[in-house]
């Protein structure tokens, strides 16, 4: 038996149902929606919903439907409250993460950077300086928004709510102290006394921030009561190399305070920040996305589902490579060739894994659900293959061309590129790193926030930007290996993709600001003079403007309208075209059928015989 609630199918979007239905939405909340996209939910689909909930579709549409069922009394629509802490929770994050890169980090990257062009050397700048700059990127720009989405993304992924939400607004607090203190007092820890103590406890704030932050997400997945899914793991790997690294780099940053001169200092760097950096990059940032990657690009984008055998396979391979890197650069300096051997090896091992998980995600294939940010998530994936193919090359670079072209460079004396290496690191924190935050970010906030995206900007202007200056600074910076003439191509590209991020930060600042309208608006009931119907009127204006043609409507199957609530709510906001194509309706037809009805009620209501102002008789159906 049918039932007034079958109009409920994987098409309707999520706005049109909880206006037509609002007493559905305890189901949809108990599914992950809660608190995203605002009172009326996002403008996705029910199937969509399904997909990234990790929901089944027939489940969901049963239940929803018997919600559904009609009520004496239409009820109002779903409360306008404010959103509660844990709804929210992301915003703080996610605009101290602008303000971090915009500042300490990108911005005094590229002012750094400016400094090295102009000197034409990378020792232009210090080592304090250049490490303050890069603690803000990896703890404020990486660790704030990856916080953030934890905090929004995970409950809703295990449709349960985040367990103490006050407390992560306490890890908040104490990260963001911890990356502005390190990050301002690096730099004059060797004029001011007290800077270099105050830094490291900035650390140590850090590293509690993160404890919290762990033990949060822990405690929200208990209250699920839900298994891990196989992406769960890299998450959690990715966790485990996050709270290993601060515990290192805390431990070596005040290692490097303390070293008696610039021997000690050298020393410390040759043997001790490649491995900070492998931890922080590899381990960290690269399996967390890769973790975020695979719950996303199937869900989201609808490309297809990750092999899971394949993918727990290869997490096995990816730790342990990131480990051989580790102890390979910290060990290469006491044991010489065997352990750059095995550093090395580590890294071919690294770079087949990921080619074959690219491989299987089919990232660059044809996606179900394309919008404007998978750009920036298939640009990013490209760069971090050219990082990793850099890394695979660095023999060649190192042994081969730099003896043949640059013999009497320093690369050639140290036997080690910084600029080829810079370059590789480059390409993996703004090609890899930088462009997946911008583009996840892109994605999930209009969806937060009840925007739909079709209605915003498709920044292109930070996407070319961004790989604009990144394409500059690993090209300029590797061949100044080469060419001296290259350094001013590497200080012109921190400029743009500054300016990149300055206008996707912006947009960004806007859509959780509330600047942007939250409904497209209603389409008239005609785009045509003559009142003529089409595919794309929607179908409540039709009947406000031609009642009579609700006949027509029910004779070909659009029984929900009989439901007066739907034909007030639902219907005002779909077309005709989207209504044809959730009931199995032909098109054309239809749409032939209701200009026949409207034209015959038009001359029905049209009187035989009138008179012009002459007073002579007309024929009006003539």
């Amino acid at each position: 038996m049918r039932t007034t609630a079958e109009w409920i199918d994987g098409q309707v979007q999520i706005p049109e149902l909880l206006r037509a239905a609002p007493q559905v939405r305890p189901v949809l909340d108990r599914y992950g929606l809660k608190g995203c996209g605002g009172p009326m939910g996002p403008a996705e689909s029910l199937a969509f919903f399904a997909r990234a909930h990790e929901v089944s579709l027939p489940r969901l549409l049963a239940e929803l439907r018997e919600a559904a069922q009609p009520v004496p009394h239409p009820l109002p629509l779903p409360l306008t409250d404010e959103p509660s802490r844990s709804d929210t929770i992301y915003r703080p994050f996610f605009k101290a993460g602008i303000v971090v890169t915009l500042s300490l980090g990108a911005v005094w990257g590229a002012y750094l950077l400016v400094r090295i062009a102009l000197s034409g050397s990378f020792t232009a700048a210090g080592l304090h300086e250049v490490n303050a700059h890069g603690h803000a990127q990896i703890f404020g720009w990486v660790g704030l928004f990856v916080m953030g989405f934890a905090y929004q993304a995970f409950p809703r992924f295990k449709h349960t709510t985040l367990a103490h939400p006050n407390l992560a607004l306490v890890s908040f607090a104490l990260m963001l102290a911890g990356v502005v203190g390190r990050s301002l007092l690096e730099p004059l820890a060797g004029v001011m006394t007290w800077a270099g103590p105050t830094a490291v406890a900035a650390s140590m704030l850090e590293v509690i921030a993160i404890i919290l932050f762990i033990g949060i997400l822990a405690a929200t997945w208990r209250s699920a009561g839900k298994p891990l899914a196989f992406y769960d793991y890299y998450i959690l790997s990715s966790l485990a190399w996050f709270f290993m690294q601060a515990i290192y780099e805390t431990i070596y940053f005040a290692a490097t305070l303390e070293a008696s001169g610039r021997e000690e200092l050298i020393g410390l760097v040759a043997t001790w920040q490649g491995a900070l950096r492998d931890m922080q990059i590899h381990g960290f940032a690269l399996l967390m996305i890769l973790g975020v990657s695979q719950r996303i690009f199937h869900h989201f984008y609808g490309l297809p589902a990750p092999n899971q055998r394949l993918s727990l396979t290869a997490l096995i391979f990816l730790n342990g490579a990131i480990l051989g890197e580790v102890l390979g650069l910290i060990l290469h300096s006491g044991g010489g060739f065997i352990w750059i051997g095995g550093w090395y090896a580590s890294v071919l091992v690294l770079t087949g894994t990921i080619a074959v998980l690219v491989w299987n995600w089919h990232i660059f294939g044809a996606a179900e659900d394309p919008d404007r940010t998978l750009k920036f998530l298939r640009a990013a994936y490209s760069w971090l293959l050219v990082s990793l193919a850099m890394l695979v090359l660095q023999p060649l670079h190192q042994r081969i061309l730099i003896p043949w072209l640059a013999s009497d460079s320093e690369a050639a004396y140290l036997h080690f590129s910084h600029a080829y290496f810079g370059a590789t690191r480059h390409a993996i924190t703004v090609g890899f790193i930088s462009l997946m935050i911008v583009g996840v970010a892109a994605r999930v906030v209009p969806t937060l926030n009840g925007v739909d995206p079709r209605t915003l900007p498709k920044l292109w202007v930070p996407f070319l930007l961004l790989n604009t200056g990144c394409a500059l600074r690993v090209v300029g910076q590797t061949l100044t290996d080469f060419i001296p003439m290259a350094f001013p191509i590497t200080g012109i590209s921190g400029v743009l993709e500054v300016l990149g991020l300055t206008v996707w930060g912006i947009h960004l600042w806007r859509i959780m600001s509330g600047s942007f309208a939250r409904e497209m608006p209603e389409m008239p009931a005609s785009t045509n003079a003559d009142g003529v119907i089409t595919e794309t009127d929607r179908v409540g204006a039709v009947l406000d403007r031609y009642p009579a043609l609700l006949d027509t409507f029910l004779a070909f199957g659009f029984r929900p309208l009989a439901n007066p609530l739907l034909r007030r709510m639902m219907a005002r906001h779909i077309t005709i075209a989207s209504a044809c194509r959730r009931l199995g309706v032909a098109v054309k037809p239809f749409i032939a059928a209701l200009n026949e009805s409207r034209s015959q009620q038009a001359e029905l209501a049209t009187p035989p015989h009138s008179w012009d102002d002459s007073g002579e008789r007309r024929d009006n159906n003539v």
